[in-house]
């Protein structure tokens, strides 16, 4: 039932502590509640000021009738992975009180608190912020509280664009309903995927306090696991790392190019303790992350005593060895198992004795991003799906924790460099998340949106702001998944965009009914060919999910056939856009306006992207049909949109961001159609062209190499 509070007269703020957590807890010092008590008082009262112009005042010698009480009680989670800290509040028209377990829960507490009367962040940073105002609030309910058993929320900051604005993101995370903040780190010097190791810790010292203050846990790292074997040993000891199933003269050669041999006892060891050290450097974080190389069809040992084993096995012997060594160096902390491209395959594998804390971490990145997971007429989702059920339900069965995931909604290396909205698939997603595994077992613990891609957005993005939201819908009976998402993406809308939210719905409606088209993927869009421990060859550049460079005929003509119906559908999101522009004419200083303008720069590259895809698809299908010149042409006119998307890079305010953007466009786009183009030339113009193609790979490369490892 909603109800109105007056601020008309004096309210106060008074923190009644129940206890302190105690030791072990979800919480390791006291004192990070005690801060987040702290901060959830003091934001309360300066955004409450802010809204009525009437800041409540502190402290039980106040004069005030009204209260708003805040209560923290210990923390009964037990433990970093398991659900969000749960929070209530009831309110009447004298006394609010807000209830939270743990400093955590009081600061979700608080926050949802001032959702229900109407504020909102609609993005990262002060342009994101949409506040009511007046001294009298409608407040939506009487009553809230955080489901039993909500998943927590998990933001990835996975690129140093992401991480460089990292208090404007932490501080949005909190606001929002995040739980956790995972910073996903690599210690590779040209840092597509992930945001730099030395950046984090460059930055480290203002991240950790405020997220402390914030309630929010902290996650950290990626594909680190051979890193924690240093590469020197090699000369010394070549036994250590892993043999390569290849080689010319039949001879199985040791290489340090990857992960290392898993059933050497002395590797297993020195990774441990070189892991264990990193851990113990790190009291902040919660959750370690410490996966093998990210090389799909790649990367792990062949020696006779690895050769029966696969890349799961010899993925999860390394994971049970680092999680023993993280349990005497950091007791309570986590350490995750990723399940991802080889990895995935569970089946079979011993989990007897899984350590109490190694989770088990699910990345369905071989999936169709149109259609929800749970929804079978898909064939590429339905797989995934049952692929997680069967995995989920053999961890749980040999007795380990419920499961956390790693989603890639907001993945702008996967999308190429524009991110489509998906709040129909995100909502099905996160309810077949929660349903138990296949044996029964618990559903996902938490789930975490993938932020990465060389830049961060110009304008704010829904999938992001929904993640928290339909995960707590997800955990209430009855939950309905295109209803629930219909619902809070009209919201979001509406707070984004306000007098301009109804041509901005018909431009989001339009927008995720092209990308519908574009993502409508089938198995033969999928692979991920060559395999990344091949090396680069310029005549067959590597294609990533999405790519159809490997389907047939058939299935390129009907992709090529729906291009005319995306067409339509962008040309009805830039009128639908043109309308919101004109609405914002003139209104130069309303966050509205700005949001609209900013996202006419967004679309930009989206609208210019998916024209792209369309004429590559175009040159494909002309090449699979024997038409190399027709081939040749399209790619050709595909220098069109190609040219207008890394035109749109003109308008990012990161000169890092214009350079790693133009190199990844160039590897995902360039080299494809350059390669396309010269099946048609003479010997001579290929060699030319191939000299041609490799400089201007090296010159943007060069460009992008370590730029973002400083703030």
């Amino acid at each position: 039932m909603a109800m109105e509070l007056d601020f008309s007269l004096p309210w106060r703020i008074l923190a009644a502590t129940e206890a302190s957590p105690p030791p072990g807890s979800a919480f390791p010092e006291p004192a990070s509640t005690v801060e987040s008590e702290q901060f959830a008082a003091a934001e309360l009262a300066a955004l409450l000021g802010r809204m009525t112009g009437r800041p409540p005042l502190a402290g039980e010698g106040s004069e005030a009738e009204r209260m708003i009480v805040l209560h923290t009680g210990s923390p009964k989670s037990g433990g970093p992975g398991n659900a969000a800290p749960a929070f209530s509040w009831r309110a009447g028209p004298e006394r609010v009180e807000i209830f939270g377990e743990g400093g955590a829960g009081l600061v979700r507490g608080i926050y949802d608190f001032l959702d229900a009367l109407g504020a909102r962040w609609v993005g990262p940073g002060s342009s994101g912020e949409r506040l009511p105002s007046g001294l009298r609030l409608s407040l939506a309910a009487a009553s809230r509280r955080s489901p039993e058993g909500e998943a927590a929320a998990v933001l990835i900051l996975g690129h140093g664009a992401y991480l460089s604005r990292w208090e404007d993101y932490l501080t949005w995370a909190a606001r929002s309903g995040y739980a956790r903040v995972f910073v996903h780190t690599t210690v590779e010097s040209l840092a597509f995927g992930a945001a730099p190791a030395r950046l984090y810790e460059a930055l480290r010292p203002g991240i950790v306090p405020l997220a402390r203050r914030l309630g929010l846990g902290l996650e950290l790292g990626g594909h680190l696991l051979s890193s924690f074997l240093p590469r020197k040993l090699f000369k010394s000891e070549p036994e250590l790392f892993r043999q390569r199933p290849e080689a010319e003269d039949g001879a199985r050669l040791r290489s340090p190019d990857a992960n290392f041999c898993p059933s050497n006892p002395r590797a297993l060891e020195l990774a441990s303790r070189g892991f264990a050290a990193f851990a113990e450097s790190h009291p902040e974080v919660e959750v370690f992350h410490a996966w093998p190389d990210d090389l799909p069809g790649g990367g792990w040992c062949s020696c006779p005593g690895c050769a029966a084993r696969s890349p799961a096995a010899q993925s999860l012997a390394s994971a049970r060895a680092l999680a023993e060594a993280l349990a005497a160096a950091r007791p309570g902390a986590s350490l995750s198992f990723l399940a991802y491209h080889d990895t995935e395959e569970l089946a079979g594998l011993d989990l007897s004795g899984l350590p109490p804390n190694l989770e088990l971490l699910w990345a369905p990145r071989r999936r169709c991003w149109a259609h929800g997971l749970d929804e079978e007429l898909c064939a590429l989702d339905a797989a995934s799906y049952g692929a997680y059920r069967a995995a989920a339900g053999a961890w749980a069965a040999a007795g380990g924790r419920s499961p956390a995931i790693f989603e890639y909604w907001e993945d702008g290396i996967l999308f190429k460099g524009a991110v489509p909205p998906l709040p129909r698939t995100m909502a099905r997603d996160l309810r077949a998340y929660a349903r138990p595994g296949d044996p029964p077992g618990p559903g996902a613990a938490s789930v975490g949106v993938l932020l990465a891609g060389a830049r961060a957005p110009l304008a704010p993005r829904p999938n992001q702001w929904l993640l928290p939201r339909l995960l707590r819908r997800a955990a209430e009976p009855g939950f309905e998944p295109e209803a629930a998402a219909a619902v809070e993406l009209a919201d979001w809308v509406g707070a984004a965009y306000g007098p301009a939210a109804a041509p901005m719905a018909a431009y989001w409606a339009a927008l995720k009914a092209a990308w519908a088209v574009e993502l409508e993927l089938e198995p033969g869009d999928t692979a991920v060919d060559p395999p990344p421990t091949r090396g680069l060859d310029l005549d067959e550049p590597p294609c990533d999910w999405g790519d159809p460079w490997p389907a047939g005929l058939e299935r390129l003509a009907a992709r090529r056939g729906r291009c005319e119906e995306l067409f339509d559908r962008l040309r009805a999101a830039e009128a639908a856009l043109d309308q919101a522009l004109e609405a914002a004419d003139g209104e130069e200083a309303a966050p509205w306006a700005r949001a609209v303008r900013a996202e006419a720069g967004e679309y930009g590259l989206a609208g210019s992207l998916l024209e792209l895809d369309c004429a590559r698809v175009a040159a494909y299908h002309e090449r699979a049909a024997g038409q190399a010149k027709a081939a040749a042409d399209i790619a050709l006119l595909a220098r069109s949109p190609y040219a207008a998307a890394l035109r749109a890079l003109r308008g990012l305010p990161e000169a890092r961001s214009r350079r790693e953007m133009g190199l990844f466009l160039y590897a995902s786009y360039g080299l494809r159609l350059r390669a396309i183009g010269r099946e048609a030339a003479g010997p001579l113009a290929r060699i030319l062209g191939r000299l041609a193609a490799l400089a201007e790979l090296a010159l943007r490369a060069a460009g992008a190499y370590r730029s973002w490892e400083r703030p």
